[in-house]
C-alpha cells in the first residue's frame, strides 16, 4: 500500500513540473494563466481575449516608428499602440511595401489599443488588439506627398476638405489595400472606409489591371460601417483572431444604443452630439449639410485630377482638428 502512495505521488510531482504548476511558480501574465491553457497561437502572438469591443490584450506587441511608417501626431498621446502580433507585423510588412513601391510614402497610423486593452475614450472598439486605423495618402496636383498632423476627410471627388490643393493619393491607397489583404500572416476581415472613398480605389484598381481575385477580395474587406460614422479619413483595418487561439470573439455583440452621447468627428470635421445609435446624417445639423452626393458615375473621374478641386496650386496649412475623435464602428 505504502508503495502505491509513494507512486501516485511521484506520478503527481512529474505532472506539476511538467505543466509548471508548482505551488511556487508564478504566471507571468495571471489573466492567461486564469483563462486556462494556451494554445499556439497564443504563446505566439499574445492573447486577444473578447471581443474588439469587449475585450482586453495580453502579451500584446509595440509598433514602432521607422522611416516609412509615422504615428500621427494627434494620436501619440496615451501609446495607443499595441495589438496582436499578426496586426503590428502586418501594419509594418504593408507600410514597408508601399514604400518599396513608392519611396516618398510614409504611412500615417492613428490607434491599435493600449498594452493592456480595455476601453479607449475615443473609440467603441480597439479594445482586444485587432484593431488598427491608418490614415489616408495625401498628394498635391504634382504628386508630391503631404503629411497632416492628424486624419484627412475627402469627398467623393478626391478633394480634401478644408485643404485647398490636397487630393486622395489613389495610387498610393490602393498600394496599402492591396498589402494588407494580400498578408500571408494576418488575417484582414474589415477595412471600414467610406462608400465614396472605397468606389475610387476598385476603379483605380481596375483601371490598373489588378487582378480580378484581388479586386474581390478587397471588395469583399472595404465596407462602410453601418450605423457609424462613414470613415471618409482614415481606415480602420480589422484582423481575424489567430487559429487556436481560445478566449477570441470574432466578432462584437450588436449595441442598440449608446449609454452616453458622445462628441465626434470624421465627416469634413464637424463636431456634433450623438446619442444612441450614430448615423452620418445626424452629425450635421440640416442647414449645415453639404449638398447630396453625386451619382455612382460621376464619383470616380477617369483620369487627372480630381472634379470640383479647390484650387489648382500647391496647398497650405492643413485644417486643424476641430472636434475630438471618435472612431464609432461596433462592426
Amino acid at each position: 500500500m505504502r508503495f502505491f502512495s509513494l507512486a501516485l505521488a511521484a506520478l503527481s510531482a512529474a505532472l506539476s513540473l511538467s505543466t509548471g504548476a508548482s505551488p511556487s511558480a508564478t504566471p507571468k501574465h495571471p489573466a492567461i494563466a486564469r483563462a486556462g491553457a494556451l494554445g499556439p497561437a497564443a504563446l505566439r502572438f499574445g492573447r486577444s481575449l473578447g471581443s474588439p469591443t469587449e475585450g482586453r490584450l495580453v502579451g500584446g506587441m509595440h509598433l514602432e516608428e521607422a522611416p516609412y511608417l509615422r504615428i500621427t501626431p494627434a494620436d501619440t498621446a496615451g501609446d495607443v499602440r499595441w495589438g496582436l502580433e499578426p496586426l503590428v507585423t502586418m501594419l509594418d510588412r504593408a507600410a514597408r511595401a508601399v514604400h518599396r513601391q513608392f519611396p516618398d510614402a510614409v504611412t500615417s497610423v492613428g490607434h491599435l489599443s493600449r498594452a493592456g486593452g480595455g476601453e479607449i475614450e475615443q473609440h467603441r472598439s480597439h479594445e482586444s488588439g485587432r484593431d488598427a486605423d491608418i490614415g489616408f495618402y495625401v498628394r498635391t496636383a504634382s504628386g508630391r506627398p503631404l503629411l497632416a498632423t492628424h486624419f484627412v476627410p475627402f469627398r467623393p471627388d478626391g478633394s480634401a476638405v478644408g485643404w485647398p490643393g490636397a487630393y486622395f493619393d489613389d495610387a498610393k491607397n490602393w498600394a496599402l489595400v492591396a498589402a494588407l489583404v494580400k498578408d500571408a500572416e494576418a488575417h484582414v476581415t474589415h477595412l471600414f472606409v467610406a462608400a465614396p472613398l472605397r468606389a475610387r480605389l476598385l476603379a483605380y484598381a481596375e483601371r490598373m489591371d489588378v487582378p480580378p481575385g484581388l479586386r474581390v477580395r478587397a471588395a469583399e474587406v472595404m465596407q462602410q460601417p453601418r450605423g457609424a460614422l462613414p470613415h471618409d479619413d482614415h481606415f480602420h483595418v480589422r484582423i481575424g483572431c489567430p487559429a487556436h487561439m481560445s478566449g477570441c470573439v470574432e466578432n462584437p455583440a450588436v449595441r442598440l444604443r449608446r449609454p452616453e452621447p458622445m462628441f465626434a468627428r470624421g465627416r469634413r470635421g464637424e463636431g456634433g452630439r450623438v446619442a444612441g445609435v450614430a448615423v452620418p446624417e445626424a452629425t450635421t445639423p440640416p442647414h449645415k449639410r453639404s449638398p447630396p452626393a453625386p451619382s455612382p458615375a460621376s464619383v470616380v473621374p477617369p483620369a487627372g485630377e480630381p472634379e470640383g478641386s479647390d484650387a489648382p496650386g500647391e496647398p497650405g496649412t492643413p485644417p486643424a482638428s476641430m472636434t475630438t475623435r471618435i472612431d464609432d464602428v461596433d462592426g
